[in-house]
């Protein structure tokens, strides 16, 4: 029988795999959702409106021209059961503080599903410049996607995880990122305290592996702060915790240290033990 090393922390280790799984999986789930989110508004026009037919929906727009009440400001409108209904109170922006209007889309239950526009007429524009009126012109017409009901306006979603769900990607990853937080810190926990007591006891993960001219070159969280000393002989345990080879510290760190062997297929997560400290143990890295 081989010797094993004598840290027994197979319960924080074996937890530490299932968090960094969640993590991992919640963190793909986020990309996702994220990447198709902002696919879908890449894809959509930056005036379109979708609606259900028989229902409204609530629209805001910029003022363009000398607007002084709701009166200067009026619609045209694609069909006679599309209706825009301007609130009377004109605002002013959050952000910029520019001059802002506020409606109400309505649609008719006699409105079949389809493409319509909406164009808000302003009616005095003397102040544009004739250039910069057909850019206005397009800022201020809307496209208002007409759906026959909610399985049909899900169904148009340009985002395919609401086409297939009915739950907005945003929502998803809002609901996502918090267990990526938490996941990822208690993986970074339950690392420290394993690396820890580990190294209490002469014991670290093989964290890194470079090539190097004699060989492979090793990195692993042992170093001054711990007693380890340049030229100090440890052991090299395989993945089932079995003696592998002598290895002698070459460069060595405040906290961590490295060697290099002449040895294949040693890889992250792996162990180097310090000879002093060989017990029986039953630790697998």
């Amino acid at each position: 029988m081989a010797q094993k090393l004598f840290i027994d922390n197979s319960k924080l280790t074996n937890n530490r795999a299932i968090f960094g799984r969640i993590s991992i999986v919640a963190s793909i789930i986020v990309i996702i959702t994220i990447l198709d989110a902002l696919a879908a508004s890449y894809r959509r026009g930056a005036n379109e409106i979708d609606i259900i037919t028989g229902r409204s929906s609530e629209i805001v727009g910029k003022i363009y021209g000398n607007v002084k009440n709701i009166n200067d400001i009026g619609f045209t409108s694609d069909s006679p059961y599309l209706k825009l209904i301007f609130d009377e109170k004109l605002f002013s922006g959050y952000w910029l503080g520019e001059g802002m209007w506020r409606g109400e889309i309505k649609t008719d239950y006699s409105l079949l599903p389809g493409k319509y526009q909406i164009k808000i007429i302003f009616n005095d524009t003397s102040n544009i410049k004739p250039d910069d009126r057909i850019k206005v012109e397009k800022l201020s017409t809307y496209t208002v996607n007409v759906y026959s009901d909610a399985k049909a306006l899900r169904q148009g979603s340009l985002s395919f995880i609401k086409r297939f769900t009915g739950i907005s990607p945003w929502s998803i990853a809002i609901a996502f990122f918090p267990i990526v937080l938490i996941s990822g810190a208690l993986v970074f926990v339950m690392s420290g305290r394993i690396d820890t007591d580990m190294a209490q006891h002469g014991f670290a993960e093989v964290y890194r592996v470079s090539r190097h001219e004699n060989g492979l070159e090793i990195f692993f969280g042992l170093g001054k702060k711990h007693g380890l000393e340049a030229g100090e002989k440890m052991n090299l345990f395989n993945e089932s915790g079995d003696i592998l080879a002598e290895i002698v510290v070459d460069n060595i760190g405040k906290e961590t240290s490295s060697a290099v062997i002449n040895m294949p297929k040693i890889k992250p997560g792996c162990m180097v033990g310090r000879i002093q400290y060989r017990q029986m143990a039953s630790y697998n890295c």
